[in-house]
């Protein structure tokens, strides 16, 4: 049946259905089937993350890909990320690409801790940077493993001064060991992954906690991890995709 032929109160709620799904396509970071390029400053715990969500999502490997930066600072990490958009592009205009590789990445992220920028003074240069190649920041305070930490509860304890100590309360709220070494690592992502959502849902708390609390920027404790993997969860297909 036509639009025009049905009752009144279908035609509107049809409407409203098509107003629904228009606003939601406006709030998404991504579209189904986008690429993305991971860079990460960590070598174990951020990729082995990544990889996990990327699995679970069901996204393709040739869709993300996931590598850890050339140094661990996070100038090093935007730079990496910005040479590996370049030279894909360069190989693409030398028709030197491969049968599994995109052509482009849609979005491209790097994925910091702030930690030792702020100690350091240079975290307005880590902004810059990101912002002249146009690379988007995926950054945690103190460091990563705070958003771990936010898989099991919703914090915003003010004691979390670095990565060691941060590292520290999510093992003891993991309960079990944990260190940056490979195997204690996949053990522990392994069991937390599934909680991704809830670490969400905590995440934007936090940041409405630090809106409220005119908290400078970037704030401790807080991530924008939760964007990342927002951004992954609306490229993948729907049967898939997870609600917050």
């Amino acid at each position: 049946m036509s639009e025009s032929k049905l009752p009144w109160w279908k035609s509107e709620r049809n409407l409203s259905r098509k107003r629904k799904a228009a606003a939601d396509l406006e709030k998404r970071l991504a579209q189904v089937g986008d690429s993305f390029l991971i860079v990460t400053e960590g070598e174990v715990s951020e990729p082995v993350y990544f990889q996990l969500l990327r699995e679970s999502l069901q996204l393709h490997t040739v869709s993300v890909k996931v590598m850890p930066g050339k140094a661990s600072d996070p100038r090093h990490v935007i730079q990496t990320a910005s040479d590996e958009v370049k030279d894909l592009a360069r190989r693409v205009r030398k028709n030197q690409i491969a049968n599994n590789e995109v052509k482009k990445f849609d979005h491209v992220w790097a994925v910091i801790d702030t930690d030792v920028a702020i100690r350091q003074g240079f975290w307005n240069d880590v902004f810059q940077k990101s912002r002249d190649l146009k690379i988007r920041l995926a950054h945690s305070t103190p460091c990563f493993e705070y958003w771990l930490l936010l898989h099991l509860k919703m914090t915003t304890r003010s004691d979390l001064v670095d990565g060691t100590a941060a590292k520290k309360v999510f093992g003891d709220e993991l309960g079990s060991a944990y260190s940056t070494s490979r195997n204690l690592t996949e053990a522990a992502l392994n069991s937390i992954i599934t909680k991704w959502p809830s670490a969400v849902r905590n995440a934007r708390q936090v940041r409405q906690h630090h809106k409220d609390a005119n908290s400078p920027l970037p704030a401790n404790p807080s991530t924008e991890v939760d964007l990342l993997c927002c951004a992954l969860n609306d490229a993948a297909l729907e049967h898939s995709r997870k609600s917050f």
